[in-house]
């Protein structure tokens, strides 16, 4: 597989809708107001539903029940209201495509359950911001999406080899599609034009000691991708659990005694926040 020509394919995925685009110019615009994000993300009914239901979900732990996009959007900030309204749109325009041998859903439960710990590890361990790395969380194997998407045949091969204990799934990526999730991720990333420290947390959460220690969102999510997978929380193909770097575990911050804490919190966070994204 020509790996350029794979790149070069990523025009042909779902585009991210219009109505995303513009929630997002009005929030990076130094005079929008929040009066005309919550406008916006009110003309999207099912878009509305979605923020409102996360919002008032354990993910946010408001003290009282929203029901005003306005309000809510005043409660967690410009910076979740961001994240949220992507989230809510990669759910949505990701939602039914055939992904054969993993299920749509399932790759979702992963991502969403991987965003929850990651946020849980960032406010815990002090060293990351916890909105950053809920949705570099999030996004960690999106890299995944094009390569089913486009060259299911391939990628069902390298998930034969990885089910038949030949390999990490990374590495049978890069040796049946020429490239592996985390480059491709970090390049869809960069045509979404997302910032770096959500690229190098999809590049580099597999090798963590590849990246800068000015970003712990990359350690964040290394960690709560291991954490993911041992609690077998969704999947997006992968069945084994990564090995821990000790050094990404140091950077996060985390105690160990919190550790406990954390991965029960994962379980019923992640049950309420898939629920709340994933009602029809």
């Amino acid at each position: 597989m020509d790996a350029d020509r794979l790149i070069e394919r990523l025009g042909e995925l779902p585009s991210l809708p219009a109505v995303y685009h513009r929630v997002r110019e009005a929030i990076e615009t130094p005079d929008g107001s929040l009066e005309t994000v919550a406008g916006l993300i009110e003309s999207d009914p099912s878009m509305s539903t979605r923020v409102l239901r996360v919002a008032n979900s354990p993910l946010y732990g408001l003290a009282t029940e929203v029901d005003d996009i306005r309000r809510a959007l005043t409660l967690i900030g410009t910076t979740a209201t961001h994240h949220l309204v992507l989230s809510t749109t990669l759910l949505t325009v990701f939602r039914d495509l055939p992904l054969g041998a993993v299920s749509m859903r399932s790759f979702w439960e992963h991502g969403l359950a991987c965003g929850v710990a990651a946020r849980l590890i960032a406010r815990q361990g002090g060293q990351a911001n916890p909105e950053h790395a809920y949705l570099a969380g999030l996004l960690h194997d999106i890299g995944r999406l094009p390569l089913y998407i486009l060259e299911p045949l391939d990628m069902s091969s390298a998930l034969q080899a990885h089910r038949e204990r030949q390999g990490h799934l990374h590495d049978l990526e890069q040796q049946y599609l020429g490239i592996d999730h985390t480059e491709l991720g970090a390049i869809l990333l960069a045509h979404w034009q997302l910032p770096e420290v959500f690229r190098s947390a999809v590049s580099d959460h597999h090798a963590p000691w590849r990246a800068s220690r000015s970003s712990p969102e990359t350690a964040v999510v290394h960690v709560a991708d291991l954490i993911v997978n041992s609690l077998r929380l969704g999947t997006s193909g992968t069945r084994w659990v990564p090995v821990l770097d000790d050094g990404a575990w140091h950077l996060t911050g985390l105690d160990i005694e919190r550790l406990p804490t954390i991965l029960e919190a994962t379980i019923t966070a992640t049950r309420d926040v898939i629920s709340a994204f994933m009602e029809a």
